[in-house]
């Protein structure tokens, strides 16, 4: 069976990255905005509308950064580069809200990242590397 795929969106804004914190059924932990590949997307397309949708941003992709397989979903980390502004829950995500089940998407100091309980725990190493490389590219 082929694992289901994912877009992952790496979004900065100067010295900040794009989160979406979480409570799903008492648990509190962060993700990185992103979601499946639907059929006949790429993981670049894929990452543009996912960040629509969860963030009302508008992205374009600058760098295809790295793809991982996290159990039974094989996840492909984007650069993007977003327009300014802050980030509005929507889409499916904005749907699903209740008391317990939670989203927030915010930009967080990449300086506090170490203070999130992000998940999966190698988006940190993927977020930290890639905000390394931007500021050594310029970017």
């Amino acid at each position: 069976m082929n694992p289901r795929e994912r877009a992952v969106c790496v979004c900065f804004d100067g010295p900040r990255v794009l989160l979406m914190r979480r409570l799903k059924e008492g648990r509190r932990y962060t993700v990185l905005p992103g979601g499946g590949i639907e059929p006949g997307e790429t993981p670049a397309q894929a990452a543009v509308r996912e960040l629509a949708e969860e963030t009302g941003l508008v992205a374009t992709v600058t760098d295809d950064l790295v793809t991982v397989d996290h159990d039974d979903r094989r996840a492909h980390y984007l650069l993007m580069v977003a327009t300014p502004g802050e980030p509005t829950l929507g889409g499916p995500e904005a749907l699903a809200e209740s008391e317990d089940n939670r989203y927030r998407p915010g930009w967080v100091p990449v300086a506090e990242l170490a203070d999130e309980p992000l998940l999966p725990e190698e988006a940190r190493a993927v977020v930290l590397r890639a905000f390394a490389e931007s500021l050594t590219d310029g970017r």
